[in-house]
């Protein structure tokens, strides 16, 4: 029969040691005897080698620091630490650590305790923040004021979606568009693709020379995003008649004809540079009708109107848009 190598007791053994010695031998945690971290006084990253973290507080950044300093036995499983922190000064913050894990099935504790201590610096993103550094000038440009606060609000949630490095220093209206001031030159190029791709236009790459490091020339990029008068479901008023934007790829756009026999093209988006942007919708109340002739109220006017359906038409409602003081019926 296997019995305790240490204590001689009888089974359950884990590796030919009983539960009651394993509790008494096996250290699941320990600690190295210095805890020391580098912070960013500004944002609370935390610097860890060759880059730094993020966190919201400095608080969280202890907490992850120590958590990550523990040494855990070998052939440990479902680790779990729970932590209280409690700050000595500004610079030390006490931790209280209980651990937990599974040793061969058996499930085992252990409490740790010791003084983190932080070294303030400023990190990289910070320190650029603060002189205003920037690689990248992302301009975007277009006539028409919903198709610019579209583009400008894609760029802000995509700025806000990332991570710390990469940031605006400067942004803001001017003439015919809007500026942004981007940290990072890659990204403002992949910004610039992105707006083309789904507002359509064309993208201008410049660059220009502001200085040398390590024997290198230094560029300033600029991007300049030339974007459409309209955006994807928009109403155009060609040749007096009306088309819909269904779709925009880069330097086209695709347009269906509203009305019979509903043709779809696709056109270069440089010939609609100044086009007719008809208003949005509005629903249209039929007062009656008698096969394909029909008695509308212009939501406009508020006048009856007489009209035509298009060749069996057996839909069930109607829109009208206006431009000018033109009044244009769509038959969905």
């Amino acid at each position: 029969m296997d019995i305790c190598l240490k204590c001689g007791a009888e089974p359950p053994l884990i590796s030919q040691i009983c539960h009651k010695c394993v509790r008494e031998t096996v250290v699941i945690s320990r600690l190295p005897e210095v805890l020391r971290m580098v912070d960013c006084k500004s944002c609370y990253s935390l610097k860890i080698p060759g880059t730094w973290l993020e966190f919201d507080s400095v608080e969280s950044a202890v907490g992850h620091f120590f958590e990550s300093s523990i040494i855990w036995h070998d052939n440990l499983s479902q680790q779990k630490t729970d932590l209280t922190l409690r700050q000595l000064d500004p610079s030390k913050y006490r931790v209280m650590a209980k651990t937990r894990a599974n040793y061969g099935g058996l499930a085992l504790e252990s409490d740790l305790e010791q003084v983190v201590e932080i070294k303030y610096q400023v990190c990289q993103t910070c320190s650029r923040h603060a002189g205003g550094y920037y690689e990248a000038i992302l301009q975007i440009r277009t006539k028409q004021k919903s198709v610019l606060d579209a583009a400008v609000e894609k760029v802000f949630k995509d700025i806000d979606s990332s991570p710390a490095e990469f940031f605006s220093t400067e942004n803001g209206p001017v003439k015919g568009g809007f500026d942004f001031q981007l940290s990072s030159t890659e990204r403002a190029r992949a910004l610039a693709r992105e707006l083309m791709i789904q507002f359509g236009g064309h993208v201008n790459e410049t660059n220009s020379l502001v200085g040398r490091k390590d024997g290198r020339d230094l560029l300033r990029h600029t991007f300049g995003v030339r974007l459409p008068s309209f955006l994807v479901g928009d109403f155009l008023l060609i040749k007096e008649k009306v088309y819909q934007v269904t779709r925009l790829d880069r330097r086209k756009a695709k347009l269906k004809l509203m009305e019979s026999p509903y043709t779809k093209k696709m056109v270069e988006i440089d010939t609609l540079r100044n086009p007719n942007i008809l208003d949005d919708s509005l629903n249209v109340q039929i007062i009656s009708s008698r096969e394909d002739q029909f008695l509308l109220l212009d939501p406009y006017t508020h006048q009856t109107v007489e009209a035509v359906s298009p060749p069996n038409w057996n839909g069930k409602r109607v829109e009208a848009l206006r431009f000018g003081n033109e009044t244009f019926f769509i038959w969905n």
